[in-house]
C-alpha cells in the first residue's frame, strides 16, 4: 500500500517523460512504446497522468480528475505505455489495503465480494464510457489488477 511521496512524485514524472519522450517534446532524444510505473496513490498518479497532456483519445488532466472519486478506495495505481497509454488499478483484498494507510495499523475486513464487484463496474464505466478509454480488463487471474488502455 503506496503512502503520497513527493520524491517518488517527481522521479515518476521523470520516468514517464523518458517514456513518451516525443509525444511530450519533439526534440526528445528517447522514448519507449512499453514501460509501466510501480505502485502509486492516486495523489502521484494524478501528478504522473498531467505529463501526458494528450495522446489520442488521452487527455492526462481529464484522466487524473475523473479518477479522483476511486481515492481511498484501491490499493493503488501503475502509469505507462503499451503502444498507447495504459492505466493499471490494483484492488484491495481487505479494508486495510486501501491506499495511504500505513503498514502495521489496524486489521480490517475482507471486501466483500459485492462491493468489489460493483467498484470494477464503476471503474469500467468511468474510464471507458467518461473517460474514453478502448478497453477496460483484467491484468491477471486474481480479478482483483485491471488494466485500461487508451490506443
Amino acid at each position: 500500500m503506496p503512502i503520497t511521496s513527493s520524491r517518488r512524485i517527481h522521479a515518476a514524472q521523470q520516468f514517464v517523460r523518458f517514456g513518451y519522450g516525443e509525444h511530450i517534446d519533439d526534440n526528445s532524444p528517447f522514448s519507449s512504446a512499453e514501460f509501466l510505473t510501480q505502485e502509486l496513490t492516486t495523489t502521484e498518479v494524478q501528478a504522473v497522468l498531467s505529463v501526458v497532456h494528450r495522446f489520442n483519445a488521452f487527455y492526462g488532466g481529464r484522466v487524473g480528475g475523473g479518477i479522483e472519486r476511486f481515492r481511498g478506495r484501491v490499493k493503488g495505481w501503475k502509469f505507462g505505455r503499451n503502444g498507447g497509454p495504459l492505466l493499471v488499478v490494483t484492488l484491495p483484498y481487505w479494508t486495510h489495503q486501501v491506499e495511504e494507510l500505513p503498514q502495521g495499523g489496524k486489521v480490517g475486513a475482507p471486501v466483500q465480494d459485492s462491493d468489489h464487484q460493483a467498484l470494477v463496474q464503476e471503474l469500467r464505466a468511468v474510464l471507458t464510457e467518461e473517460l474514453d478509454a478502448h478497453r477496460f480488463e483484467a491484468r491477471d487471474d486474481s480479478d482483483h489488477v485491471f488494466a485500461a488502455s487508451w490506443g
